[in-house]
């Protein structure tokens, strides 16, 4: 078993809850990411192979005690991600843990399609079913969290931009010329001034540095690229105004 002094230096950490097969390919995945993460199982026979493999590992003889999630630092952690091979016993720890720790990244392995509303009630943000996700997939909600980030996948580009299209919803990319009225202004203030016809996602600087999520307080740049997500035409006419409409090419988006 690991030593205390050990979980103790965890923070901002992956807590994987189960070593089967989808267990060992994330720890694998994150190691080779360097994410820091620990495994915890009450299987001696698993947690031997995730020794052999040089994982971080934590013996819990009741997964089901939340005593054993705050061994491992469930409430400093980043995220924890419950595969273990019943239905129960996953969406038992993502209610413990979303309890313990409201500001976790949780993702929850369901082996069957009605344990999905369960594992969502009990607060888990992804829900893995074997239909339609793979242990591959859990490793990049992990490590490529952002929208932009999925947006780089082809199969999640065309699935999302199908659900936007669903809700007259499409993503566009704004260069702002160096005389736009824009330049100066804090993405809140240009986001007041369409009326909430759109949201702002990213901005790209003129030296290809990509800023997701950007502060509302941030200034805008003559030759920043704002990623906008709104109403299709609403975003477009807002726009023409301010900017010169350009094609979609960021890394990644083009079929």
């Amino acid at each position: 078993m690991t030593t205390p002094s050990h979980l103790a230096d965890l923070k901002d950490h992956v807590i994987i809850c189960g070593y089967g097969p989808i267990g060992r390919t994330l720890a694998m995945n994150l190691a080779a990411a360097q994410i820091p993460f620990v495994v915890i199982d009450n299987q001696r026979q698993r947690l031997r192979l995730a020794q052999q493999s040089g994982h971080l590992f934590y013996r819990g003889d009741d997964l089901m005690d939340e005593n054993e999630l705050l061994a491992v630092g469930v409430d400093r952690a980043r995220t924890v991600v419950a595969v273990l091979p019943d239905d129960a016993s996953n969406v038992f720890i993502t209610l413990i843990a979303r309890r313990l720790n409201p500001n976790l990244q949780i993702l929850a392995y369901g082996e069957l399609p009605a344990t999905e509303s369960k594992l969502r009630f009990a607060g888990a943000d992804h829900v893995v079913l074997p239909s339609s996700i793979s242990a591959q997939r859990m490793v990049q909600l992990i490590t490529r969290p952002t929208v932009l980030d999925f947006l780089e996948e082809k199969e999640e580009r065309s699935h999302l931009i199908e659900l936007l299209s669903q809700l007259d919803l499409q993503i566009e990319e704004f260069t702002l010329p160096l005389e736009s009225s824009l330049v100066g202004l804090a993405i809140a203030d240009v986001e007041a001034k369409g009326r909430g016809r759109f949201i702002i996602v990213a901005v790209r600087h003129q030296n290809g540095a990509l800023v997701t999520h950007p502060p509302l307080t941030l200034p805008l740049a003559p030759g920043d690229t704002l990623i906008a997500l709104g109403r299709a035409a609403e975003i477009k006419t807002f726009f023409r105004q301010y900017a010169h409409r350009q094609p979609i090419r960021y890394r990644g988006l083009g079929r």
